[in-house]
């Protein structure tokens, strides 16, 4: 057969089209990369311009299924369009789509996760996390189903997408407080990662270790745990009335029974 195959699969709970050239290589159409991390397309075909240019690879129009080349690592040759087959349950073919290699996909997933998409970040790490068991399952001889793997892989997604709305509604929450107080953010926040962790932010970020966002100003603590603790705090400091910096970390602390540093 001279035509890609189409298939649909699960990432995360996400719903993505693949497909398989005559060659046995997997790509996704750009349309499908894009809207799994709910992006324009427009996102993807900038990455792959700009790829194409620094890599030195020429980008061809159009190309009949017969001038498929090897996608596989980095001496791809990006092919713009390919024609669509019937998929395995004998649905119809789709004439021709933009396409980009699944290895393609990956590093623009991971570039928008490190612009702090909201979508791509638990994506990402939702996809390294099942990596990660499937491999430590396998060397204990732990057996699976993929649809075991597929429905943890979707809690750590959403796990992740929940903590992340707390932690920003937390941060959002202490920063209006503040404002409204007159308090120093600031220095308030350094109060609290003192009083919790030991140490203000600067030597916090001297670590060198960096989890969460900075748009939520907590970029600068590494450990997941640590980073709920203090956003409790920060929730808990924004809903008392009274009582200067120090006497509402000292209450917050005390009314969630935080353990100080």
């Amino acid at each position: 057969m001279n035509k890609a195959t189409r298939a649909m699969i699960q990432i995360s709970g996400i719903d993505v089209e693949v497909f398989r050239l005559p060659d046995g290589e997997y790509v996704m159409s750009q349309s499908q990369v894009a809207k799994a991390v709910n992006t324009s397309e427009f996102n993807v075909r900038y990455f792959l311009k700009n790829r194409t240019e620094e890599s030195g690879f020429q980008v061809r129009e159009k190309l009949d299924t017969k001038q498929v080349e090897t996608l596989s690592g980095k001496d791809f040759k990006f092919d713009n369009s390919i024609a669509i087959g019937r998929d395995d349950h004998g649905r119809g073919g789709r004439g021709e789509i933009k396409i980009v290699p699944i290895q393609v996909a990956t590093e623009f997933w991971i570039e928008q996760a490190l612009k702090h998409n909201p979508i791509a970040v638990p994506l990402a790490y939702a996809c390294l996390e099942e990596t990660l068991k499937r491999r430590c399952d396998n060397a204990f001889d732990i057996a699976k189903t993929s649809e075991q793997y597929e429905q943890e892989s979707i809690n750590s997604r959403e796990q992740w997408l929940e903590s992340r709305g707390f932690l920003k509604d937390a941060h959002a929450s202490f920063t209006n407080c503040c404002n409204y107080n007159g308090f120093n953010a600031a220095i308030a926040h350094n109060e609290i990662t003192k009083q919790l962790l030991g140490k203000v932010a600067n030597e916090l970020r001297e670590n060198e270790l960096i989890n969460g966002d900075w748009k939520i100003g907590l970029n600068h603590i590494a450990d997941y745990q640590d980073l709920i603790r203090v956003a409790r705090v920060k929730l808990q400091f924004s809903r008392y009335r009274s009582g200067n910096v120090r006497e509402r970390i000292k209450r917050a602390i005390k009314d969630l029974g935080q353990v100080v540093n």
